[in-house]
């Protein structure tokens, strides 16, 4: 079995990345549990875990793979190179982040093991919960086997649980990708550039995608809901004032009002 260890910059929640990531995983190709990322890859399986004594992640897998793109791979998933202080310094000015970077200090933006998934995942995320865009994710892994451009274009998504318009969207997606109109691998600008030619693509989901997938820094999808209620503001627009003091890092500020809740007190005992 193939092992490989890989330094991370502390401090390194490894706990709270896998609860953001476990939310938004792709079915039957990817899994959290007892501490350990797993991700199919052809015939075999990748797993991942953090060693708190070497504050390294430890990589394993039994199939044939190069060490080096593995590395690479999960080194972008992870951003195991983010360097916590200049964030934490600037965003502990604030009320509304204070409490959350003292409780898990560290927190950043997961990547995506595929650009093409991430993109996908985030279309079917559109003013949905977390939890519906999770069962219709697994639905479209069920009847597509995998989520790739090619496999759904070949795939019938009538009846799959989401609005037309969306379905039609990700197809869209698939064929720009497939014609090479949008290419995922490019610098975002480019790769931001290109899908807003791809209908459905708008501000959220671009503003999203630009935090994951971009690694934007700044990047700010203001009309999100969750981040309203998070924030405890009353309007994306009172959102967005806000976070004019927490540039140019509203990326790491969306990262932490979406992964880091208020505590849950115990319920009053009676006298």
């Amino acid at each position: 079995m193939f092992i490989a260890e890989l330094p991370v910059c502390m401090p390194f929640p490894w706990e709270h990345l896998l609860a953001y990531l476990g939310h938004r995983l792709v079915p039957e190709f990817e899994s959290v549990n007892a501490g350990v990322f797993q991700r199919r890859s052809g015939a075999g399986v990748i797993s991942v875990a953090f060693d708190a004594g070497t504050r390294s992640l430890r990589i394993s897998t039994d199939e044939a793979a190069s060490s080096t793109a593995l590395r690479h791979q999960v080194a972008e998933l992870f951003a195991v190179d983010h360097d916590a202080r200049a964030v934490s310094a600037h965003l502990s000015r604030s009320k509304q982040l204070a409490w959350r970077l003292n409780a898990v200090p560290g927190m950043r933006p997961v990547g995506a093991w595929a650009p093409f998934e991430l993109c996908v995942r985030t279309v079917i995320g559109q003013q949905v919960t977390v939890a519906a865009a999770r069962t219709l994710m697994h639905r479209l892994v069920q009847r597509c086997g995998e989520v790739t451009p090619e496999r759904l274009l070949e795939c019938d998504l009538s009846n799959i649980g989401m609005p037309g318009k969306r379905v039609q969207t990700l197809l869209a997606l698939a064929r720009a990708v497939v014609e090479q109109r949008v290419q995922l691998q490019q610098p975002w600008g480019q790769v931001n550039a290109a899908l807003q030619a791809v209908p459905g693509f708008g501000p959220w989901t671009r503003g999203y995608l630009a935090i994951r997938l971009g690694r934007d820094a700044d990047a700010f999808p203001e009309t999100d809901l969750g981040l309203v209620r998070a924030a405890q503001v009353d309007s994306p627009k009172a959102l967005l004032a806000c976070a004019e003091a927490w540039r140019p890092y509203r990326a790491y500020a969306a990262t932490y009002l979406w992964s880091v809740s208020l505590p849950r007190l115990p319920p009053a005992r009676r006298a």
